[in-house]
């Protein structure tokens, strides 16, 4: 089915269609059951299972990597975590998900012959992508107190974060690292959470599609330690993506976070800094962070969006997906508890 098929139907259905989401019968209760609630909100149920649909990718590829992890132990005679200390295991790790993400772009490309247009990838004004390198800084350094306060309140139960798990930054390793853990997400995570799913949900209201892309991209990486920080920059990256009308701008975002991690890795340069000088830049960084909050918020209400359709079209498809990465985020705080 086209998911712009409703919009050229005439009569009670028009206007329903997969930009609009449709909207709830009088008194605010959906007309029909369940299916006629889907169907009356095609492109909005479609988001939904574009979220369960990478949650569960993501889980079978996860499974045939360990499987043939588990053969190649048994054929080369080396332990499995002598394979997985190696750079090769960790590119593959990496660049696994990522595949599966791009699979499930290209098939929606396909099945609903749409543009890269018709789902964010639209032009902007140069304005957001200032404002996405000054909410960036606010995000990565001003709150870092955040992510710190979160794992100590895990720690309070015996949670102990992991390790990086990234592949070697040293020599020309860093290109590659970069490719795999910055480039790669920024494009493929942007483009599923701002892109496929954020068209469809955007009727739920502004300030409800960004509690949602928060509470989506934060369990969606079912990480305990990196739980709250997640759900700021998810949030974030919404707000960004509906006040320029394109995910470029937040794919920009994405990309400096991850980008200045890995250099601080390789080079130390912000864990390194003494005492004043981290002092300086969490004060810029708060400055920073404030200032671009209070312009999207405040001074870009062009593209601002009250309710205008419900939310359960896009829930019940996704709840698969929430539900699985429920039980990992459970499963990781419990594995790594002392």
């Amino acid at each position: 089915m086209d998911p712009n098929e409703t919009k050229k139907t005439s009569g009670p259905a028009a206007g329903n269609g997969p930009g609009a989401g449709g909207g709830p019968a009088p008194g605010g209760a959906p007309r029909g059951g369940f299916g006629q609630m889907l169907l009356r909100q095609p492109r909005k149920a479609v988001s939904g299972i574009v979220f369960s649909g990478a949650v569960v990718g993501m889980l079978c590829a996860s499974l045939l990597f360990s499987i043939t992890i588990a053969i190649l132990s048994v054929a080369l005679e080396m332990s499995v975590d002598a394979i997985a200390g190696t750079e090769a295991y960790r590119y593959v790790s990496y660049l696994l998900y990522q595949v599966v993400y791009l699979g499930l772009i290209l098939v929606y490309m396909r099945v609903f012959r749409e543009k890269p247009r018709a789902f964010g990838y639209r032009k902007t004004h140069w304005r957001f992508f200032v404002l996405a390198l000054v909410l960036e800084c606010g995000l990565l350094f001003s709150l870092n107190w955040l992510n710190d306060w979160f794992v100590r309140l895990l720690e309070l139960i015996g949670y102990e974060a992991p390790g990086s798990s990234i592949p070697s930054v040293q020599g020309f390793g860093i290109v590659g690292v970069l490719f795999v853990v910055a480039v790669l997400p920024a494009f493929c995570e942007e483009t599923i959470f701002r892109g496929l799913m954020l068209e469809g949900i955007k009727d739920v209201g502004t300030v409800a599609a960004c509690l949602l892309g928060g509470l989506l991209f934060s369990v969606f990486h079912q990480n305990p330690a990196q739980t709250a920080y997640q759900f700021v920059c998810g949030a974030a990256f919404t707000l960004l993506a509906i006040r320029a009308d394109s995910l470029v701008p937040a794919i920009l975002m994405h990309f400096v976070n991850n980008a200045l991690i890995i250099f601080d890795a390789r080079f130390g340069f912000l864990s390194n800094l003494s005492g004043g000088g981290a002092a300086a830049l969490y004060a810029v960084s708060g400055v920073c962070l404030a200032a671009a909050l209070v312009w999207l918020i405040f001074f870009e209400k062009k593209t601002n969006r009250k309710k205008e359709g419900p939310i359960r079209p896009f829930l019940y498809p996704a709840l698969t997906g929430i539900i699985l990465c429920g039980v990992i985020w459970v499963y990781n705080l419990v594995v790594y508890i002392a």
